[in-house]
């Protein structure tokens, strides 16, 4: 750079037309004016997107790109698409982005195609009933009658296991969702050293800053989460600022399902006070109501929210978000349906459809954790992390280099006193 050299920059075009592909097909409309950057209330000198994000994806330097902490720092919020005088929507391309990460970063990338893509559904769909039926059978002892709830999902056999007792539907939901809650931790850990690792070099973070897991968690986890449920940076936005409200409400949603969830699990699982409970004298289904209208409320508010700020231009709905939106619907819905199905004793024949349904749907948003739009939840964690990580050993080495050239510009001084001093003593008198 020094020297007036080029850089040479060789590009990408199947790195090219993989961003367009996934949603960034705006992305050669881009002329470089930097309106973007210039209106993002996020951008700063230190970390300038989307306009950097833009320069390089027209390039196709893919792993640059996906090494790059920033684009998790976006929230989408629409301003740079808005103001776009090229009407480029930055923001979508930095969407797609992000989705090519979650899919670099994953083993087993076929079912990430399957999350992304409308012709995925059904197949989804088809692995998710093909683990429950199987579950089923096997904790049923048979092929259950799906019409008659006293056979499905509140009659079958019960098991005695060590300590534990457990009816049939408890044993058939723990044989489908504790090994796949196993099989999305351990794909989630690994895609997250995955990408530490390749932040900590993009960055150039030196040796002696790389600290080890537990003092990175100890120091920066819960200030990330603390500003994630406080939606600090969600609140910056000024195009579509409304989201903010919904989406900590969904998120504060998911947080009351899986508390109600974890106490169904020991009360169920460990005490053996088995559901269902009666939802208007039990606190637990009070706990888990409350959770569910909040998720259906916040749900609606963002898909409203969205066809407005589609007619805006300011954010573009793509299949990643309309698949995640109406999946959460549909298990709010169901979810609720089995409660009001079985306390109407004329539609308690079709509570069993419902059952597995929403089963499902379950499923398929515990595996999407790691494969679908879901991921931002540990992706954007993990790189909020990594930001305040990163800010605190810029500052502690600014620090470190400014002690360093205070003692220089000390010792210098010192060398000019005592050369000032031997010039200015008189000279020895000579015999």
């Amino acid at each position: 750079m020094g020297n007036g050299a080029p850089i040479k920059i060789t590009g990408d075009l199947s790195a090219i037309k993989e961003i367009q592909a996934v949603g960034g097909d705006t992305l050669k409309k881009c002329y470089q004016c930097a309106t973007c950057s210039t209106v993002c209330p996020l951008s700063t000198d230190e970390i300038s997107f989307p306009r950097k994000q833009m320069i390089l994806a027209q390039w196709g330097v893919k792993e640059k790109l996906l090494n790059d902490p920033a684009l998790w720092l976006c929230h989408q919020c629409g301003d740079c698409s808005k103001y776009c005088p090229r009407d480029a929507k930055p923001g979508d391309v930095l969407a797609a982005l992000r989705l090519l990460v979650i899919k670099e970063a994953t083993p087993f990338k076929f079912i990430h195609k399957f999350y992304n893509n409308a012709w995925g559904l059904p197949i989804l769909a088809v692995i998710a009933l093909f683990f429950i039926l199987l579950m089923t059978v096997f904790a049923f002892g048979g092929w259950p009658n799906f019409f008659d709830p006293s056979s499905f999902p509140y009659g079958g056999p019960e098991y005695d296991l060590w300590i534990l007792h457990l009816p049939a539907r408890v044993l058939m939901i723990d044989l489908i969702f504790l090994p796949l809650t196993a099989f999305v931790v351990i794909i989630l850990m690994s895609a997250i050293a995955r990408v530490w690792n390749a932040y900590v070099e993009t960055c150039k973070i030196p040796q002696a800053y790389r600290y080890g897991m537990w003092t990175i968690l100890s120091r920066y986890l819960w200030p990330a989460i603390q500003e994630i449920l406080s939606h600090t940076r969600f609140t910056k936005c000024d195009a579509n600022h409304w989201r903010a409200a919904p989406h900590r409400l969904l998120l504060i949603s998911f947080i009351i399902l899986a508390i109600t969830t974890a106490i169904v699990f020991f009360m169920a699982d460990i005490l053996g006070f088995h559901t269902p409970w009666n939802p208007i004298l039990h606190p637990v289904k009070w706990l888990g109501n409350i959770g569910g209208l909040l998720l259906l409320y916040s749900t609606i508010q963002i898909i409203v929210g969205r066809g407005r700020a589609e007619v805006e231009k300011s954010v573009k709905t793509s299949y990643p978000d309309s698949f995640l939106l109406y999946l959460i619907l549909f298990i709010g819905l169901s979810g609720f349906g089995i409660e009001i199905f079985r306390s109407i004793p004329s539609l308690s024949s079709v509570v069993s459809l419902v059952y597995i349904s929403h089963l499902a749907a379950v499923f398929m948003l515990f595996l999407g954790v790691a494969y679908s739009k879901f991921a931002h939840l540990v992706f954007r964690t993990t790189a909020v992390v990594f930001d305040l990580y990163f800010k605190d050993v810029s500052e502690k080495m600014k620090s470190l280099e400014a002690g360093q050239l205070k003692k220089e510009l000390q010792e210098v001084e010192e060398s000019q006193v005592q050369e000032s001093a031997s010039e200015e003593s008189p000279a020895p008198q000579g015999a």
